[in-house]
């Protein structure tokens, strides 16, 4: 036999010298904090409690970790573990004739059996078998409770675990115990514990194990896991952290220590808890924001959330509030759709549109093929730049809209016709619901024409001829809508310019679709193409600005959707005068009637809106077209 150790055989016996140093002190320090300073009680548990650490001194002096150890070494350290053991065991002579209640007689007892396996060497108490049941420590009533929480310990060795659970039982823990690696993944699968106390030297399934296991596990890897051992060599502690444990304590700890790591990782446990319910929550609210965009959310479903006293309390609170809002709105939009789509189908049935078949001027017969491809199934309009034609696509079998320039326009004037062109390269630019999608530019038989989509349906100009006037929630159906597509077109830096009734179709659903950007240009590009001075557009739907000719932006269209929306409401534009002179000296100098004159259906807040959109400054209009659909949406 070798007379060196290994140091793996020497962590060992000195876990084992340890084990019941840890088991004295333990039960003396727990009687020492009930005992009056002074008292005969005091000094003997005083006694016991220096012998046992000038014992402890001795074992880590003789068996450092991590090195070898000599076995005569060992005999030596026996043999000077006699008189503190003998000593401990003669002090708790006298404790037992002082200290009569029954708990503190039966702890006297403990340390005086821990004292003499101390004495006779290692000896290493039978584990505890599995089927021995596990125990429950309830909690004793400390002078004052100091944490909450529910704390698994996991040993073999019965009293480690008693003497643990009964300090644990002190600081106002509750705590559970188990001898086996089996029992302490059940118990912490069946969830209810804050942080578990887990031994490493275990038969079986060992405390390594154990570890991997419950923080390899999603559903239990939160719970802290405090390793406690008498094993205190470095590369025990190492692969315990590297395996997820909190922290590492070594047998015999002080108590101080233990209740300041337990506290430290009961925290960090309860943040975690805090932090992933506020998470559960968030994901709530996110759901929420979902349901709400497919039309599903019901008002209080965030109940639970918005009773929080926190910032997602209050975000709660405000979106249940915000979704009731959306909601009733919503439901107010589809009821003015509604009343537009029955609007329009009043007027496409009482609208007579001109008789079908060839026009003086008309460009093309029907049956004309253009490119190649398109033929002309009709005449759907008539403008001053051209004619617009429904015609059929032959190569993707689908039916389109056609519009040409007038040949006199583009042989007299270049600066209409590459106006023209732009209009297709800006009008591509445009994709939405609410504008009539551009296709392509061609020539075909000596003519310039555009193809865009097919729309079928009327021009707001034809609504009005056969309604008169329109409901205030058809025409804020209608100006919302409008609002939404000057919005994406000047979002891409495109001004209409010629905002009016007949640039505006709307289908039997009620969908409103701009169209013809002809005379649209950049809005922060000033060419020479159009002349100082001239005018594009129609005088009664033209802001002054534009009609004095200084340069326009958005706010010039938001001035015509105010007259478009004047006009749905009341019937009439806001200005008539026989000529166009005077016309743009009203415009320029006098100030509108209230559309409530003219109609006293209209609300006032409708009203007011209406007349800030006919402000003869742009500054004094609304900022933009998201902001008009904002106030437009806020209407209804």
């Amino acid at each position: 036999m070798s007379d060196v150790l290994t140091p793996e055989a020497a962590a060992e016996l000195r876990h084992e010298f340890r084990t019941p140093v840890n088991h004295v002190l333990g039960y003396a320090e727990m009687l020492r904090e009930d005992a009056a300073d002074g008292s005969r009680t005091a000094e003997l548990l005083d006694s016991i409690i220096a012998a046992a650490r000038k014992s402890l001194e001795r074992i880590n002096t003789a068996l450092p970790p991590t090195a070898q150890a000599a076995r005569d070494a060992v005999k030596t350290l026996l043999a000077q573990l006699q008189k503190p053991a003998e000593r401990i065991v003669s002090a708790t002579v006298e404790l037992r004739d002082l200290l009569t209640d029954e708990q503190s007689a039966t702890d006297v007892g403990r340390i005086a059996e821990a004292a003499r396996r101390l004495a006779t060497g290692p000896s290493r108490p039978a584990s505890v078998t599995p089927s021995v049941p596990s125990m429950t420590v309830t909690r004793e009533q400390p002078v004052a409770a100091r944490m909450q929480g529910r704390i698994l310990i996991v040993d073999d060795v019965e009293e480690n675990r008693m003497v643990l659970a009964r300090r644990l039982a002190r600081e106002g823990w509750s705590v559970n115990s188990v001898a086996t690696g089996e029992e302490a993944l059940r118990c912490v699968a069946e969830g209810g514990f804050d942080l578990v106390l887990l031994d490493v030297l275990m038969p079986g399934l060992d405390g390594f194990a154990v570890l991997e296991r419950i923080k390899a596990d999603p559903a239990t890897r939160s719970i802290p896991v405090i390793m406690i051992s008498a094993l205190d060599d470095l590369s025990s502690v190492v692969r315990c952290i590297e395996h997820g444990a909190e922290d590492y304590l070594a047998k015999p700890f002080d108590p101080v220590l233990l209740r300041a790591r337990i506290g430290a990782s009961l925290e960090k446990k309860r943040w975690h808890d805090r932090e992933a319910d506020y998470l559960r929550q968030v994901a709530r609210v996110i759901e929420a924001a979902g349901a709400v965009e497919h039309g599903t959310y019901s008002a209080g479903a965030l109940g639970e959330i918005s009773a929080r006293d926190d910032e997602l309390g209050r975000l709660a609170r405000v979106f249940d509030a915000m979704a009731a809002g959306v909601r009733a709105r919503e439901s107010k939009l589809r009821e003015q759709l509604r009343e537009l789509q029955s609007d329009v189908t009043l007027a496409t049935s009482e609208h007579r549109t001109a008789t079908k078949g060839p026009h003086d001027g008309d460009e093309f017969a029907i049956g004309t093929q253009l490119a190649g491809r398109y033929e002309i199934l009709e005449v759907i309009g008539r403008g001053g730049m051209g004619i617009v034609y429904r015609a059929r696509d032959r190569e993707l079998a689908e039916e389109i809209a056609i519009k040409t320039l007038r040949h006199e326009l583009l042989s007299s004037d270049e600066v209409l016709a590459e106006r023209f062109r732009d209009e297709i390269r800006l009008a591509r630019r445009i994709s939405h619901r609410n504008v009539v999608r551009t296709h392509d530019l061609g020539e075909s038989h000596g003519a310039t024409f555009v193809t865009m989509e097919y729309v079928r349906g009327i021009t707001v100009r034809e609504l009005l001829e056969t309604r008169g006037h329109l409901g205030v929630a058809s025409s804020l159906a209608l100006a919302r809508q409008f609002a939404e597509a000057l919005a994406v077109a000047h979002g891409a830096g495109v001004i209409h310019r010629d905002v009016k009734p007949e640039n505006a179709l709307i289908d039997a659903e009620g969908v409103l679709k701009v169209m013809d950007f002809g005379i649209a240009r950049l809005a922060e590009v000033s060419t020479s193409k159009t002349q100082t001075g001239m005018i594009v557009g129609t005088p009664t739907y033209m802001s002054p600005e534009q009609l004095i000719g200084e340069e326009i932006d958005g706010r010039a269209d938001l001035y015509a959707l105010g007259v478009v929306l004047y006009e749905c409401l009341t019937g009439k534009p806001p200005f008539h005068a026989p000529s166009i002179a005077a016309l743009i000296g009203k415009v320029l100098s006098t100030e509108p009637a209230s559309p409530v004159e003219a109609n006293p259906e209209v609300p006032p807040a409708l009203a007011a809106l209406v007349l800030r959109l006919l402000a003869k400054a742009p500054a004094d209009r609304p900022a933009n077209a998201p902001a008009l659909l904002e106030l437009l949406t806020e209407l209804g």
